[in-house]
This record gives C-alpha cells, structure tokens and sequence, in this order.
C-alpha cells in the first residue's frame, strides 16, 4: 500500500513546518539525480566492405531524386504529384505529426502545472461549515508537481522521442515504396505501349504474308487449305487485347498512387521506354545502415524498448509529488484567504512481484528489439545484393538482345535492297521484318526487366528523396 502523507497547510499566519518542506525539496533534487535509464547499445551484425563482384566499394550514393536518371519528364511529374497527393503518404504524415506532438508533450510530464478552481454551496442550516471544503463559497488556483525521481522523466522523454523517430522513418519507407511504385508501374506501362506497337506492326506483316499465302493458292503455287498465317493473325489480335487490358490497368494503378480514381489515358502513349544511361551506385553495405528506414525503425525500437526497461524500473521506487492550493475559503472558515501545500509520496511496499515482473518482462522486450534490429540488417543486405544482381542480369540480357537486334536490321537492309533489285521475294522479306519485329519485342521486354530491376535496387539501397524543409521542422 503506497504511503500518502496530508499535506502541509496554513491559514496565512507565520507558516508551519517549513524546516520539513525544504528539507523534502532538497531531497527531491537528491533523488531526481539518480537515474534508471537501460545502458544499451544497438551492434549492428558484420557485414562485407563490398557488395559481391564489386572490384572495389563503389563511391558514395546520391540517391536524392534517383528517378531523374532515367531522364523522363513525365516520369518526374509522377513522382512529384504522387508525393502531394498519395493517400498513404497523407497517412505517414499524420502519424508522424502525432508522433512529434507527443514527443514534444512528453517533456512537460513532470513540469509543474496550475489549474483554477471554484464552488458555491448552499444550504438551510444555519450552524458553519467546520470543514474547509465545505464553504460556502472556494475558489482558489491549484498547482502540482509529479517529480520525474529515478530516471522516470528521461526515460519517459526518450520513449517519446524514439516513438517520433520511428514515425519519421515509417514516412520515408511510404515514400520510397510509393515512390517505387509509381516508376515501376510507369516503366511497366511504356513497356506495354512499345510492344503494342510492335505487334501491331507484326500483324501487319502477318496480314502481308497471308495475302501472299493465298494469292499463292489462287494461282496454284501453294496447296490448297494452308492456313498457319492465319491462326499467327489470330493469335497476335489476341495479344493485343491482352496488351490493352495490361495499358488500361497499369493506368488506373498509377491513377491510384496518385490519390484519384481518373485515369490519364494519354500517359505512356509515346511508347518512349526509359532507362539510365548509366548503372546505379551501390555504395558500401554498411550505408544501409542509415539510407534503410526500415533498419533506422528498429534501432530506434532498441531505444524506445530500453526506455521502456528505465520507466519499469523507476516504478519500483517511491514517487513524490508536490502539491498546493491558494484561495478565498481555504484551508479554514476563520482566515479569508488561505494557502496550503505539501508533499505526498507514493512508496510502494509489497504487490506479489508484479513491478519487478514488469521489470523482466521489459528486458525481454529489449532483447526481442536488439534481435529484430540485427535482422533487419542482414534482410537489408540481403535485399540490396539479390537486387543488384538481378539489375547486373537484366542489364547484361538488354546488352545482348541490343547486339542481336543490330545484327537483324542489318539484315532486313540487305534483304530490303536485294527486294528492290528484284532479287529476293516479298515472302522472304515479310519474313524478315517478321523476325525483326519479334526481336525487338524480346528487347522490349528485356529492358522492361531492367527498368524494373533498377526500381528494385534503388528502392532496396534505401533511396528516398529527403523531407521538405518545412515538414522537417514538423
């Protein structure tokens, strides 16, 4: 059973027992010295100098705006809208402006606050009121102060702080995967317009060589009943539907990363595939530790749950609070106005266990955080060098079909010219430009892929444009 001591009071008279009241402030001063606050530090596990089949640790990375490296302005314009107007941005944006606002709260817990208050009674009996609280008329001001002893208010301060922390890092991981979102779903969009227009082109071309085919039969150069141009004609209409439906549905995702239910018809419609010029820049493993906020989140929960372990603590000590009251009706009927105060501490003596329960419970907590935190380190690293050796893949594959789609044109011109000359048939061109056609479908593909894998990369590196100045300040 915790202790309460009545306060002090006097009556505006030579006042009593202040020997006690400053021998109580000296100790509070004494006691808020000693702090309970967990010793703990966050070791992330070793990781490489380098990432795998990197000659050397690559420079430093700047990734602030790392879209623009594919150089389409459309693309840019996405991404800026999204982050106005994406609903899961707007949400990331709440809780860390509650985050803050409980952070900055958390530092006037254990600050003196003042409060008024009043009553007026009334009654027909005419003896007086011999208990203070009982006047007819109080009124008066409040004050108290709850003393943050034994590590309870930086404990407190530091929870707060770290929950703000986490909900700032919990932002940065929205915008990067929206901000992924956006470039992959646009990439997969340009790619699914440009090979509509190849197949579009091919069924041209399959259209050409069966007209031929039954020009051919007509004249008896071809058996009768051939259809195999046909059943081609067929099947690449089909995948043209299929491509359509694909456009239609990667435009109403990006329409709902950008926070609308209209879709822009007209986006991705030159068929323009955007890629980087260049590869991007790895960096050092040991930078995931900052650039991922994923791996940021759980350090700061290895804080947070540390701070947590102090509040535990400091519950099994005493916890004192001051407290006082001036006003019209206090302490006595006798004095007009009155002023009292005094200490009440709280000491906790006997509860079965449950504090130092609480204690345990907390510690575990914390070693679950330093565990989670070490494993968001090696899935970070894990992640960032799957992902940059998908992009090396898919670079090296857009590489080799870029090589054999040179070769094929070159022999589609030969083919042109020896047409011209009359010394090649409509039917084996048609069959060259048919093979082009495909191959630079495969490319399509292929550097859809790539586009794709370096969206991966760069979300996996932790890339994610910094915080607008006036939100930082928050």
């Amino acid at each position: 059973m915790p202790l309460q001591p009545s306060p002090m009071s006097c009556d505006g008279r030579a006042p009593v027992g202040r020997p006690s009241a400053a021998l109580a402030l000296a100790g509070v001063w004494l006691l808020a010295g000693c702090s309970m606050l967990e010793p703990v530090v966050a070791e992330a596990p070793v990781l490489p100098g380098r990432y795998a089949q990197d000659a050397a640790p690559g420079p430093r990375r700047d990734i602030d705006g790392w879209w623009r490296r594919f150089r389409d302005p459309a693309l840019d314009r996405l991404i800026a809208q999204a982050a106005r107007q994406n609903l899961s941005i707007a949400q990331a944006k709440a809780r860390l402006a509650a985050g803050r606002s409980l952070a900055g709260a958390a530092s006037a817990l254990f600050l003196p606050s003042v409060g008024s208050s009043g009553q007026a009674l009334a009654g027909t009996s005419e003896e007086p009121f011999e208990d203070p609280l009982r006047q007819p008329v109080v009124a008066g001001f409040d004050a108290s102060w709850d003393v943050g002893l034994f590590g309870l208010s930086e404990s407190s301060q530091q929870a707060a702080a770290a929950s703000a922390a986490i909900a700032g890092d919990e932002l940065d991981a929205v915008r990067i995967a929206v901000t992924a979102e956006v470039a992959a779903a646009y990439i997969s969009l340009c790619s699914t317009t440009r090979q509509r227009e190849l197949l579009a082109a091919l069924l041209a071309t399959q259209e050409r060589r069966a007209g031929l085919a039954r020009s051919r039969e007509r004249i008896g150069l071809a058996p009768p009943g051939a259809d195999a141009d046909g059943a081609a004609v067929a099947e690449t209409q089909a995948g043209l539907a299929r491509l359509d439906a694909r456009a239609r549905a990667l435009r109403h995702q990006i329409a709902t990363l950008l926070g609308t239910a209209m879709p822009d018809d007209t986006l991705g419609a030159s068929g323009r595939q955007p890629l980087p010029p260049d590869g991007p820049e790895a960096g050092r493993p040991a930078d995931l530790l900052r650039a991922r906020p994923d791996v940021r989140a759980a350090e700061q929960r290895v804080l947070k749950a540390a701070a947590d372990v102090g509040i535990a603590k400091a519950d099994l000590y005493p916890k004192l609070r001051l407290g006082g009251t001036i006003g019209v009706g206090l302490p006595s009927p006798g004095s007009p106005l009155g002023l009292a105060g005094g200490p009440s501490l709280q000491i906790p003596l006997f509860d079965h266990g449950r504090r130092e329960a609480a204690v345990d419970a907390r510690r575990a907590l914390l070693e679950e955080a330093l565990a989670a935190y070490r494993q968001a380190v090696l899935a970070a690293y894990q992640e960032a060098a799957g992902a940059l050796a998908n992009w090396r893949a898919a670079r090296a594959a857009t590489t080799r079909l870029s090589a054999v789609i040179e070769a094929d044109q070159r022999q589609a011109r030969r083919l042109g010219v020896l047409y011209r000359e009359g010394l090649a048939d409509a039917g084996g061109r048609a069959d060259a430009d048919a093979g082009l056609i495909q191959a630079q479908r495969r490319l399509a593909v292929a550097r859809e892929a790539e586009g794709l894998a370096t969206v991966a990369l760069y979300k996996a590196l932790g890339a994610a444009a910094p915080a607008p100045a006036q939100e930082a300040r928050g």
